[in-house]
């Protein structure tokens, strides 16, 4: 099964995050920008966008999107589950086109118990833009919450659909062998389950038929007295 410790969790997403919307390089030393007159503030275009705004040095910084993210970020290792949550559905609010934030706010709804919630933000994840590793992730997260949902013909699908993409994209890091085994291990489970509907079944005959002969004998009993 997936390892979700916070700690994983928390550092793919500081991951992505900063290598989408890096800060600006500081200027070579020596070569310093002067500080702007106080009377001269250096400030954003009306119009720039939130990601392309400078601060007084003319540095660029991180945009709302990507600010949110870190508060649920900060949310989910405080286990603050319902804050990380609300920061990552703002997120989403900001720029629905990332995978970024729906893949989070995934995490953050299997961490509440809410697989339902999960499946669909995995599932919208899936449509958004994102790097192929994190692609790739939010494929065994689905895959890994079909095993929870305990569909196994689903989890099969699944797991056939993340070891696909790992292989049509060799830039996605990923675990393939994961991927082989519980393919195998649900086909062992979907036998024993179809083994033992059998035999049940065949409990089940028998306990009619020894419950009929009962009842045949008790008649019979009635009868001779």
């Amino acid at each position: 099964m997936q390892d979700r410790s916070l700690a994983v969790v928390a550092s793919l997403a500081l991951a992505v995050v900063f290598s989408a919307a890096p800060v600006a390089a500081q200027p070579p030393a020596g070569k310093e920008k002067p500080q702007a007159a106080a009377s001269e503030p250096a400030a954003a275009a009306p119009d720039a966008a939130p990601s392309q705004r400078k601060d007084p040095n003319g540095h660029t910084g991180i945009s709302p999107y990507t600010e949110q993210v870190l508060k649920g970020q900060a949310s989910f290792v405080a286990r603050d589950i319902p804050g990380s949550i609300a920061a990552f559905q703002e997120a989403i609010k900001l720029d629905s086109s990332k995978m970024l934030g729906f893949y989070l706010l995934g995490e953050a709804m299997l961490e509440s118990g809410n697989m339902a919630e999960a499946e669909t933000a995995w599932t919208t994840a899936i449509g958004k833009k994102g790097t192929e590793e994190l692609h790739a992730k939010v494929l065994f997260c689905l895959a890994d919450l079909r095993e929870r949902q305990k569909n196994w013909q689903a989890v099969k699908e699944a797991w056939a659909a993340y070891s696909a993409y790992l292989t049509s994209n060799p830039k996605a890091t990923g675990y393939p062998a994961t991927a082989a085994e519980r393919q195998k291990q649900v086909d062992r489970r979907m036998k024993d389950e179809k083994d033992y509907a059998a035999v049940k079944e065949r409990i089940v005959q028998r306990e009619a038929e020894r419950l009929k002969e009962a009842e045949e004998n008790a008649k019979k009993d009635k009868m001779n007295r």
